[in-house]
């Protein structure tokens, strides 16, 4: 009888990033990747939230906000080509700053990586930060993205944007849920 358990190592970043990602698995994955990099209209912005929401089923006040936030954006997406454009528009919106974040993830997933809580979490742990839980002010979570998380991702040098992120969610939400996920 072989019997094992899992050991915790350190490792270079590719090889933390290919066993994190193939960790990760969600069930709406398709929508995301139908979605994602192709021209944003009414149908791929309510898939693409249904993604981020982790449901088809949106609660009643999540989906007023895609209505009255982003899919009226959807007469005049802007051009953002630098972060600090995408700072600047995310003052003139309104909506929560995950879901604006993601927003503009969506408008231009090359230059701005998705960020939610276990992506926070993944990084508070391997940077050793003290707050390893993601604030809840809205200005805070913009700064944070901006200040520290971006910076955080670029550190990954030769690493698909897609994978890091994959590996950022499956190690956070393992840090939270242990190996069940859930």
């Amino acid at each position: 009888m072989k019997l094992e358990i899992a050991k915790l190592s350190k490792v270079p970043q590719a090889q933390f990033v290919s066993f994190w990602c193939a960790q990760y698995y969600y069930d709406l994955e398709h929508l995301y990747d139908d979605n994602i990099d192709q021209p944003l209209t009414e149908d791929s912005v309510w898939d693409l939230y249904k993604w981020k929401n982790g449901t088809v089923k949106i609660a009643a006040k999540k989906q007023k906000s895609i209505r009255s936030v982003y899919l009226p954006e959807l007469a005049r997406i802007p051009s953002l080509t630098t972060l600090h454009d995408g700072q600047d528009y995310l003052t003139k919106i309104a909506g929560g700053a995950i879901w604006n974040i993601f927003w503009i993830h969506c408008i231009n997933p090359r230059l701005f990586p998705i960020f939610d809580q276990h992506t926070y979490r993944s990084m508070a742990e391997i940077d050793s930060l003290k707050q390893a839980e993601i604030t809840s002010a809205h200005k805070k979570k913009i700064d944070v993205y901006f200040k520290q998380y971006i910076p955080f991702t670029k550190k990954f040098i030769g690493i698909c944007a897609r994978d890091l992120d994959k590996a950022l969610f499956a190690y956070g939400r393992f840090l939270k849920k242990g190996f069940s996920g859930k």
